[in-house]
């Protein structure tokens, strides 16, 4: 969600049947709904949490994103679901083709991520979310978190 550049290369994908696999879906835990401002500096680089010199743990990049972590985490309150399933099922909902691989170290997160496949968000939801990823413009890890056409 938060690397859109690649999604210039949908259409081809497309046109030839190939899926994509994303990597990360939830940005590194930036879209689990737990960001704060301030968090980064509980991150230790030196014991190879690499979170802490990622650039959307920045609080002013917290503070730019913010109106798409209440869309996304009000979006999940009316779907009866978390954050991070939302932003799941968003890619699932947006083509058939997208796999998200979500990591995780717990058993039970890996339960909650496979039951984002259980949400279904309709074509004026993901249209909402994407609308407001396009409004961004601040670097994640990888790149600019807008798309780029």
């Amino acid at each position: 969600m938060m690397a859109r550049w690649h999604e210039s290369l949908w259409p081809t994908l497309e046109e030839l049947g190939i899926g994509y696999m994303a990597f990360s879906p939830l940005a590194n835990g930036f879209l689990t709904g737990q960001v704060k401002k301030g968090m980064q500096a509980n991150f230790d680089g030196k014991a190879g949490d690499y979170r802490a010199n990622m650039p959307q743990f920045k609080d002013e990049n917290i503070e730019k994103s913010q109106a798409l972590l209440d869309l996304l985490d009000e979006m999940a309150s009316a779907h009866g679901c978390s954050v991070p399933q939302l932003s799941l099922a968003w890619m699932i909902c947006k083509k058939p083709w997208l796999v998200p691989i979500p990591g995780s170290r717990k058993a039970e997160r890996i339960a909650q991520n496979a039951a984002a496949g259980d949400v279904l968000l309709s074509a004026d939801e993901i249209a909402r979310i994407d609308t407001a990823l396009d409004g961004m413009d601040f670097e994640v890890f990888g790149g600019n978190a807008a798309a780029k056409k």
